[in-house]
C-alpha cells in the first residue's frame, strides 16, 4: 500500500522543492518507493559548521524533508 496521495517520484519531488531551502542546501531526492523516500545532502561550504562537520540544523532539514 502506498503512502502517497498523489503520484510521487524523485524527479517530481526535486521539482517541487525548486527555489527552496532544500534546493539551496543541495538536498537531492534519490529514490521514492511505495512507503519510503531516500535522499542525500552534501557536506560542503553551504552545510558545514565552522568546525567542518555537518550542521545539526541541516540534519533536521534533511530529516523533515524526507519524512
Amino acid at each position: 500500500m502506498s503512502i502517497w496521495k498523489r503520484p510521487a517520484s524523485a524527479e517530481l519531488m526535486q521539482a517541487f522543492h525548486k527555489d527552496s531551502a532544500v534546493d539551496r542546501l543541495g538536498i537531492e531526492f534519490l529514490e521514492v518507493g511505495d512507503d519510503f523516500v531516500r535522499g542525500r545532502v552534501p557536506v560542503d561550504e553551504r552545510t558545514k559548521q565552522p568546525y567542518g562537520i555537518l550542521h545539526g540544523g541541516v540534519s533536521v532539514v534533511l530529516a523533515e524533508t524526507l519524512v
